[in-house]
């Protein structure tokens, strides 16, 4: 039965390939979006929100971040808690929108005391990560266990992994990690993987990996296909093999797991200094032959990573910085650590570049690390809303992503 059922599944799918014309499925998508236009125009929240998520992320059409603020702002004014929490964190986090922590923190405090859990995991990641907002954990696991109470189980997944990894209280780590997977996060459930691959559960709980990685996959997490890799790559629990754990990494790409098929184009690109040679030019290959399996955005970020790893002198750093300035879309934190994981230098030129411009730096644009370039960067560090890693080291990476990215 099975069988009959998917052939008359790809039968019908087969049809309408056939007879629908080319571009009618692309001409709907942007007559949706004109209705959605029109009843956001006429004063409907909830369309004003899904139009301003829309240009944020560019799904169908083109990053517009300010339509996106706009529309979200217009929105959260007609009290959508959607709204305001998307914005809210766009703007404490300044990922994609010009920071604005006071602003953003409001918003998402009006979208808590109104009951959304969302909200509540949203404020409670910026409380315990302490970049942008001061670190405050026990407001945060507050705001995690309100949100567990409503049915919420992934502020609890973020508690538990932090303690997980710091090590200080593995039995407490794990307990909030099971009671967060059997709410159904399978994330929870994939962190305690890779905690018990690592030995962050205790040093004898290397044999928990299975059972909490069945548990991950039940639930269709895909990133088990990485930590299966690394295992692999790093000889945990087994002999070391990059060849075999490419082998794994490609199999589960072309199965559509777009966390393998990322994975394994980073790994490629950047090589592991153990059993996997750098080569940006597979990287390029296989971005190519996963191009379907990975989003837009996922896409853009690792052609350019791929472009930024070839590039090796100040000229071709300015030709890719061009690039960098006029993409919006590249500029988040988590960018701009692939970026500096991927080309260390590519990385300070876009700094030096940056901080030139705030005439703060008056050196050479060299994507040197020098005197004068610490020093810029150093004071450009205590400028940043969580400045507390300044005096430990200003070439932290975290550091410098933020600043990148700001």
């Amino acid at each position: 039965m099975i069988s009959v059922r998917i052939f008359g599944a790809l039968a019908v799918a087969a049809v309408i390939f056939v007879t629908t014309p080319i571009g009618a499925f692309a001409q709907a998508e942007q007559t949706d979006l004109s209705k959605l236009r029109d009843v956001a125009a006429a004063g409907d929240a909830e369309a004003q929100f899904q139009l301003g998520e829309i240009y944020l992320w560019g799904s169908g059409t083109p990053v517009d971040l300010e339509k996106a603020k706009t529309l979200l702002r217009t929105a959260a004014n007609n009290d959508n808690l959607n709204a305001m929490r998307l914005l809210g964190e766009n703007l404490v986090g300044g990922w994609f929108l010009e920071q604005d922590v006071i602003g953003g923190q409001a918003l998402l405090e009006y979208a808590v005391e109104a009951g959304d859990d969302k909200a509540m995991v949203a404020l409670g990641k910026f409380f315990l990560y302490g970049e942008q907002l001061p670190k405050d954990e026990p407001r945060a696991r507050l705001l995690f266990e309100a949100a567990a109470e409503a049915g919420n189980g992934n502020g609890l997944q973020s508690f538990g992994a932090t303690l997980m990894w710091r090590g200080t209280d593995p039995e407490t780590a794990e307990a909030m990690l099971v009671q967060s997977g059997n709410m159904g996060v399978g994330a929870a459930w994939t962190s305690l993987a890779e905690g018990a691959m690592y030995g962050y559960l205790g040093q004898t709980q290397r044999r928990k990996f299975d059972g909490y990685a069945e548990r991950a996959l039940a639930l269709g997490e895909t990133k088990i296909a990485v930590l299966e890799a690394q295992r692999r790559l790093y000889g945990i629990s087994m002999r070391a093999s990059g060849p075999l754990a490419v082998e794994g990494l490609e199999a589960a790409a072309r199965e559509g797991n777009a966390d393998a098929a990322a994975f394994l184009i980073q790994l490629v690109r950047d090589g592991n200094q153990l059993n996997v040679s750098s080569s940006p030019d597979l990287a390029e290959t296989y971005l190519s032959e996963f191009s379907d399996t990975l989003s837009e955005r996922v896409r853009d970020r690792l052609s350019f990573t791929i472009q930024a790893s070839k590039a090796q002198k100040p000229r071709d750093f300015a030709e890719l910085a061009e690039v960098y300035d006029s993409r919006p879309e590249l500029k988040s934190v988590a960018h701009a650590r692939d970026v500096l994981a991927t080309n260390e230098n590519f990385a300070i030129y876009i700094l030096q570049r940056k901080l030139r411009q705030d005439g703060i730096y008056l050196g050479p644009l060299d994507g040197f690390a020098g005197r004068g370039t610490i020093r810029a960067l150093w004071r450009a560090c205590n400028g940043l809303p969580d400045n507390s890693k300044c005096e430990d080291t200003v070439m932290h990476p975290s550091v410098i992503a933020r600043l990148i990215a700001e």
